[in-house]
């Protein structure tokens, strides 16, 4: 951790307070930086870095907030992380604008949102989108939904996770799985992409804006789970 100065060391603590104030919020510490997740093994919804002069906050708000906020002259996009805006806080006054922006982010990082949570300007569909993947991956035997490093994720229990999903700004993005020849098609679709860091393992990432689009990828979540699912070892002696 860098060492703060007394002022920024203060505005660490009320930040640290204000984020651990929402129910079921906790504070841990991957790839030895600062966040905080709703629930067990629940979903991020800030960070915080520690920098000699200056405190890094990254959150989430809906598309219609963000124009408003990266106004601000100490608001920017984040460069890696798509969606999430960074704040660089060096004053109390800095900091009470951006206090009502975690809480936004709190908001959003509900692990299941039905249309009853949806906040001002969000896209609607993409909380239905999100529910209809969320059946199809559920209705095969003993599926565990869980939260590796605050990603939605899916997988048979105790074997290898067969499909992320995660809401954008304007769409629903969907990672999944695909054998050789579906792959090249797949890439041929103008909303299909090659994720990063798993592109390489046979995964395509898919930004779903319509409906036709997601019933394209829905018949992709079964291929992708048997695909990912454990093998089943022989007993021996057995043919």
């Amino acid at each position: 951790m860098t060492n703060l100065g007394p002022e920024l060391q203060d505005l660490l603590e009320q930040l640290r307070q204000v984020a651990l104030s929402y129910a079921d919020a906790e504070e841990y510490f991957p790839w030895k930086n600062r966040a905080f997740f709703r629930e067990l093994k629940g979903r991020n919804f800030l960070f915080i870095n520690e920098q000699s002069d200056y405190l890094e906050i990254i959150f989430r708000v809906p598309l219609h907030q963000k124009e408003q906020i990266i106004k601000e002259d100490f608001v920017a996009p984040h460069q890696s992380m798509k969606s999430w805006l960074r704040a660089e806080i060096t004053s109390r006054e800095q900091m009470d604008k951006v206090i009502p922006w975690i809480k936004t982010s709190y908001e959003l990082s509900k692990p299941i949102r039905t249309k009853e949570d949806l906040l001002e300007g969000e896209p609607p569909e993409i909380i239905d989108f999100l529910a209809q993947v969320r059946r199809e991956a559920l209705s095969y035997e003993d599926i565990e939904e869980y939260f590796p490093f605050g990603d939605r994720a899916f997988r048979k229990r105790k074997g290898q996770i067969f499909l992320y999903a995660g809401e954008g700004d304007d769409h629903l993005y969907v990672n999944v799985r695909l054998p050789f020849g579906e792959r090249d098609y797949a890439l041929t679709l103008p909303f299909i992409e090659v994720p990063k860091y798993i592109g390489h393992k046979g995964w395509v990432g898919a930004k779903i804006r319509t409906q036709d689009e997601l019933d394209t990828v829905l018949p992709w979540i079964q291929i992708s789970y048997e695909l990912n699912r454990p093998v089943r070892k022989r007993k021996a002696g057995l043919l």
